[in-house]
């Protein structure tokens, strides 16, 4: 994992003060959970000092990844995640007039820092899955890849103090409720806003702190048939399989989360025809439909195979880490804009092997459209208000009237994008904001590569009309062009879209029964701990949730909150586990070591 904070004065000829540079070094403790020992750290100064970036790793010298910081003494770049082509990439952002257009013709997964003697730019690729967040303080312009750093160093710079507190923007916090993840480019601190998809962020001596939003790919028309549809997926097949090419430089197995969908197999399909070998890896209780069927898809590709099985106690329980030293390391982790109820992993030594998943194939199936039955108008406006107003009722007014001033201004958007909408919501702020989060955490300790997150195939994909997506008939074909053999393997759920009407032709009906999904068949198999957990667990939610801050109550409904954290099993499980992390957050118990707390059982129904 490479960190980044770059530093420009807004006027020329004026040096960043050294106790604003002390608490920007000192921030990176609190900023990433990474002992401190660990980092490895790179600096670069114009002359004058008006302009610093600083950067730390932790990934191993010898491992063969990008240096923190390329270029010169004139001009330096650095980045977080990776490119397409590494060195001629880094070639062309180095020299590049404008770097956000020079990044859009680039694959990869990345966010950039590049700086001179008169400023710094930052660009975020198209996805935003390694994010940039930014500030301007004290006559100081800031953006960095963690929030936190930006901040602190931010709060040095406005109050004088070498060792500020964070300032937290409470009511920006009501989406956390809702959702568990920011629907907007606020962040959970004072004055720090994130970088949207394919922003450029411009910070140069003598001109006002710019943001420019780069353009995106134009859609073109629904295929009229079936060899049409084709060659329309042919430029989005050659691009995932483009995005495999980064696993090449490793001597090792790709480790690839497999489950029982769509997105990991594509994953796989992509490996398999790429023949990069890999190991489909999955979790939980043995007879899950994810891990059944991700042997079968392992199997069929002629891939390794691995699960960490749940175990089932003999007292018909399950054991789960205590519920606040999970808020408390995702808070860490994610900074505040991810729930407990999400599992991302925490600080380990860094381990070089090449690791994926299917994260981000909703890209190719539509965003929100993916489980959106409704797509009229009215069931567009539906699912707006779900995303900017749901759980009204357990806010405060004034929390919900902040929530209203982003829904009137999507709803503008919906009258022009019709359901192009969701598609575009979700890459903003489910891909952009929450998927950021454990992306992160990855990148932390592995060699972690997307390719549904790479620049090209989401270029690519947006390109495909989001009715056609929606359809799910463009994901069906790339499976079909890179590995049919998938084909006669059901899916974990759900049918594809266009598949889910049984077929008139009587003899075409067996084949389709032989594609029916596979479901939960109770018990172990449909267990979710997190929403269905019992008596001792819900009273550790009571406890920490209710002697929160006041703060909390100025954006949650305490009488409305109340009755709920008594319900055995919850019946708003998803709230409660928000809510616990906002506690985390708000009373700064993510600020000191994690405390000593025992496990926690949770009853597994028979």
């Amino acid at each position: 994992m490479r960190t980044y904070l770059a530093l420009a004065a807004r006027e020329a000829g004026v040096p960043i003060r050294h106790h604003v540079l002390e608490a920007a070094r000192r921030a990176i403790g609190e900023a990433v959970p990474v002992p401190v020992d660990r980092w490895r750290t790179a600096e670069w100064r114009a002359p004058g000092d008006g302009v610093v970036v600083l950067s730390w790793s932790n990934e191993p010298e010898d491992a063969g990844l990008p240096e923190q910081l390329t270029g010169g003494a004139d001009r330096v770049l650095g980045y977080c995640g990776y490119l397409g082509d590494r060195k001629p990439d880094e070639d062309l952002l180095v020299g590049a007039d404008d770097l956000g257009a020079a990044a859009d013709t680039l694959g990869g997964v990345f966010s950039l820092f590049r700086a001179d003697a008169g400023g710094f730019e930052a660009a975020t690729s198209i996805s935003r899955a390694c994010p940039i967040y930014y500030a301007e303080a004290g006559g100081v312009r800031f953006a960095g890849s963690r929030a936190i750093l930006v901040h602190l160093a931010a709060r040095a710079a406005e109050t004088g103090l070498s060792r500020p507190g964070p300032a937290y923007d409470v009511l920006g916090l009501h989406t956390m409720v809702r959702h568990g993840f920011f629907a907007s480019e606020e962040t959970p601190f004072q004055g720090v806003s994130a970088l949207p998809n394919s922003g450029t962020l411009i910070a140069r001596h003598g001109t006002a702190l710019k943001v420019v939003e780069r353009e995106l790919p134009e859609q073109g028309p629904v295929p009229r048939s079936r060899s049409e549809a084709r060659a329309r997926i042919e430029p989005l097949a050659e691009a995932l399989l483009a995005a495999c090419v980064p696993f090449r430089q490793h001597d090792r197995p790709v480790q690839l989360a497999l489950s029982g969908g769509r997105d990991s197999r594509l994953i796989a399909a992509a490996l398999s025809a790429q023949d990069i070998p890999f190991v489909g890896a999955t979790h939980g209780f043995a007879d899950h439909p994810d891990v059944v069927l991700s042997k079968r898809v392992a199997d069929a590709l002629g891939a390794e195979w691995m699960c960490d099985f749940t175990e089932r106690r003999d007292d018909d329980t399950v054991e789960v880490r205590h519920p606040v030293l999970r808020a408390h390391d995702i808070v860490r982790m994610c900074e505040g804009m991810n729930s407990a109820y999400e599992r991302v992993n925490g600080w380990r030594s860094f381990d070089a092997q090449p690791r994926s998943s299917g994260s981000g194939g909703e890209r190719l199936r539509g965003g929100f459209l993916t489980d959106q039955d409704d797509i009229t108008p009215d069931g567009v406006d539906r699912r707006l208000k779900v995303i900017f107003a749901a759980q009204h009722q357990l806010l405060t007014p004034e929390a919900n009237a902040r929530a209203e001033v982003r829904l009137d201004h999507w709803r503008e958007r919906a009258r022009a994008d019709g359901i192009d909408v969701l598609d575009k919501l979700h890459m903003f702020y489910r891909t952009g904001r929450w998927l950021a989060g454990s992306h992160t955490a990855t990148l932390m300790n592995w060699c972690y590569y997307h390719p549904f997150l790479d620049a090209r195939v989401v270029r690519e994909a947006l390109a495909l009309p989001a009715e056609w997506r929606y359809s799910e008939e463009p994901v069906y074909l790339l499976l079909e062009r890179l590995a049919p053999q998938l084909g006669h393997i059901p899916f974990d759920g759900k049918r594809w879209r266009f598949d889910r009407s049984r077929p008139r032709l009587p003899w075409k009906r067996r084949e389709w029964e032989g594609r029916a999904p596979m479901l939960p068949a109770g018990g172990t198999s449909g267990f979710n701990w997190r929403r269905k957990y019992g008596p001792e667990l819900a009273t550790v939610m009571r406890e920490q949730i209710l002697s929160s801050p006041a703060e909390l109550w100025d954006i949650a409904d305490r009488k409305k909150i109340e009755p709920l954290l008594d319900q055995i099993p919850p019946k708003k499980a998803s709230q409660s586990w928000h809510l616990l992390t906002l506690s985390v957050l708000l009373s700064n118990i993510w600020r000191e070591p994690a405390p000593d707390l025992p496990r926690v059982s949770i009853p597994i129904p028979r």
